[in-house]
């Protein structure tokens, strides 16, 4: 994963769980605070519609820690995409499409779409919600991916960005 202008460029696992690789680095050691990690829910090619990927708010700013600089409008146009680069060589290129701070159990964070319809009230829900709205199409056929970490303010909040597969090269 690669967010060029806050300086993320870090290895993504998977695990059987969403828990082990909160404490374990991607090789295996425990830590305090570890690795950036896809939804152990989702397909590690990401197919899906909609892959998760978590990471730490580090206070140092490493990890996810400067993620939240898409708060800020003005940040997300001058930086408005982020690149997936995958083990058989593709670069995924996803363009921003919603910043936003939300309760860790809000409809957000659902994983799990029975038809085109919900998936688009999904998308729907995540402009709504966004800090900023950007002129970029988002439908039922689209690939994002939600990336979510901390806010640092209160427990159960977080901050997810959102972007839309734009291309792959």
């Amino acid at each position: 994963l690669k967010v060029p202008d806050v300086g993320i460029d870090l290895p993504v696992v998977q695990g059987e769980d969403n828990e082990y690789y909160l404490k374990h680095t991607f090789e295996g050691q425990a830590v305090t605070a570890a690795s950036i990690f896809m939804d152990a829910n989702n397909h590690a090619d990401f197919s899906d519609q909609n892959t998760f990927i978590y990471g730490h708010n580090m206070k140092d700013k490493t990890m996810f820690g400067k993620l939240n600089n898409y708060k800020d409008e003005e940040f997300y146009k001058e930086n408005p995409y982020f690149y997936i680069y995958t083990p058989d060589g593709k670069v995924r290129m996803y363009k921003v499409f919603a910043a936003s701070v939300v309760k860790d159990t809000s409809d957000a964070y659902n994983l799990t779409y029975n038809s085109d319809e919900e998936f688009e009230s999904y998308l729907n829900l995540c402009r709504e919600s966004s800090n900023y709205q950007v002129d970029v199409e988002v439908n039922a056929q689209s690939q994002i991916v939600s990336l979510s970490t901390c806010t640092n303010v209160k427990e159960d909040e977080r901050f997810l960005l959102q972007g839309v597969l734009a291309g792959e090269y």
